[in-house]
């Protein structure tokens, strides 16, 4: 007589969970991998913006406008190589609004000789998990 083998529910059960637990581990990684795709896309994004928020200030260079309001400032404006800090206009890319600041300071790289150093922040706000 031949004997028929099944399997149990034992055996059933203990095979869904772990199934579940392989499925739950890889839906994790490629929410993981989601999240930082998406993060690197914004910093692309910021850093594209930075540029396009900073060609303005090369105009004021090449006029040698530092210190005096001029008609070249940012917006048809006031001169933004001047000392401190200034925001620029916000920018709304697929539903994130990134701002920039950007800041004018004197550095003194030798004994007399003092540049003109533009910092520029970008920020923006990324989605809570």
């Amino acid at each position: 007589m031949k004997r028929i083998t099944a399997f149990t529910l034992v055996e059933i059960l203990v095979s869904l969970v772990v199934f579940a637990l392989v499925i739950a581990g890889l839906t994790s990684v490629f929410i993981a991998g989601g999240k930082l795709i998406t993060h690197n896309r914004e910093r692309m994004t910021s850093a594209e913006l930075g540029k396009l928020f900073l060609d303005p200030l090369q105009t004021q260079v090449m006029y040698g406008s530092w210190n005096t309001d001029a008609t070249y400032g940012w917006n048809g404006s006031n001169n933004d190589l001047r000392e401190g800090s200034r925001a620029a206009s916000s920018q709304n890319i697929n539903n994130r609004i990134f701002d920039e600041v950007h800041t004018v300071s004197n550095v003194t790289v030798t004994a007399g000789n003092v540049v003109r150093k533009v910092t520029s922040t970008m920020n923006w706000n990324e989605p809570s998990p």
